[in-house]
């Protein structure tokens, strides 16, 4: 089965089958680019969860789709940039939350959790950590350009703003990721983000 057909089958029948060649083929970038969004593992995987259903419920609604993955990411990111809103007012609570307890006595609370590593190796775990730091639409278009291989025109079309927008962002968050890049014991660094495509699992990096 192609894309093409896939989506022909969603878009007339609303055929599962179709859908589920569709997930098969993006799940895995999905997963990424929801996880450069949210830097949580178990959110991201959440929202790839929920935005395929949505996607899956809207796409007999469409007249014409030529491809499947620039309009559901839209979806995707809406859903994970919901998430980024809701999860700045918990924090904002439990930090009111917390200057309380400590002004009643109590001892603070620590929610905090180790995160797992999205690759084995030492120095990937070290790029998604310094991405993890990154503004949201910093970190989502250097994982759209090194991590997916994506190029400016793609780019633009998945987050619907002009090729220049795409060069000066781009620009903007290669400066703000070498200014956060210190790689511990490193005395030659080298800031570069693993390139992890859809299509491979190729351990080279690309330069920022």
């Amino acid at each position: 089965m192609t894309e093409e057909k896939a989506i022909g089958l969603c878009l007339k029948h609303h055929d599962p089958i179709g859908f589920e060649f569709l997930v098969r083929q993006f799940r895995r970038e999905a997963y990424y680019h929801a996880y450069a969004l949210l830097a949580n593992e178990a959110d991201a995987a959440d929202a790839c969860q929920e935005s395929f259903a949505r996607a899956f419920a809207a796409m007999p609604r469409l007249e014409k789709l030529d491809r499947f993955y620039p309009w559901f990411y839209r979806i995707l990111r809406n859903r994970c940039l919901n998430l980024l809103d809701r999860q700045r007012t918990r924090n904002r609570y439990e930090t009111e939350q917390r200057a309380y307890q400590e002004e009643e006595g109590d001892p603070p609370r620590s929610n905090d959790h180790p995160r797992q590593a999205l690759e084995k190796r030492e120095e990937h775990q070290r790029v998604w950590q310094q991405l993890s730091k990154l503004k949201p639409k910093h970190r989502e278009i250097l994982t759209l350009k090194y991590i997916h291989d994506f190029c400016y025109r793609d780019i633009a079309e998945t987050l619907g703003i002009p090729r220049g927008t795409v060069m000066s962002r781009l620009y903007e968050a290669r400066a703000a990721f070498r200014a956060s890049y210190d790689p511990e014991g490193d005395a030659t660094p080298n800031p570069s983000v693993p390139s992890t495509t859809n299509q491979s699992s190729r351990s080279t990096t690309q330069p920022l």
